[in-house]
């Protein structure tokens, strides 16, 4: 598999179309996204620039679920599966490449969407050692976070 930059991979994920959702509970987050747990087939909402509220942890990086191989000090994110959506191969998913800015206790950092968190609630986010860093305390290992499509 060759590995691709990280700047093609964002340029490639916003020229993604437009996607419309209607939904309950998690329609917020969902419809920022355009994802749905239940088709692969929405595409994200590049419009939208909703602040989602949510916690965030952090992870060491390696090979996500985008297929694309990162280090801890890249400034990347892992998302709910619920934001990740569901598909056959995962490296297709329309979240991959994606940016979204948070906001933390100590500042704001713009991060890339680059893998799955499987342990994370629809709305929290898990950030490279890096890119936590930059807005809380590592130590801290859970912060409250602020996060919008970019």
């Amino acid at each position: 598999m060759s590995r691709t930059s990280l700047a093609s991979r964002v340029s490639r994920a916003s020229r993604i179309p437009t996607a419309v959702l209607a939904g309950a509970s998690t329609a917020l987050a969902l419809g920022t996204l355009g994802a749905s747990v239940t088709s692969a087939s929405a595409a994200p909402d590049t419009t939208a620039r909703i602040q989602v509220a949510g916690q965030a942890t952090w992870f060491n990086t390696g090979l996500g679920a985008c297929g694309w191989y990162n280090n801890n000090s890249e400034l990347v994110v892992a998302i709910s599966p619920a934001l990740y959506g569901t598909y056959p191969n995962p490296n297709n998913s329309p979240a991959c490449g994606r940016r979204m800015a948070v906001s933390g206790p100590w500042g704001s950092v713009t991060v890339t969407v680059v893998d799955r968190c499987a342990g994370c609630a629809t709305n929290d986010i898990d950030l490279s050692p890096t890119a936590f860093s930059r807005i809380g305390d590592l130590n801290a290992g859970r912060i409250n976070v602020n996060w919008n499509w970019v």
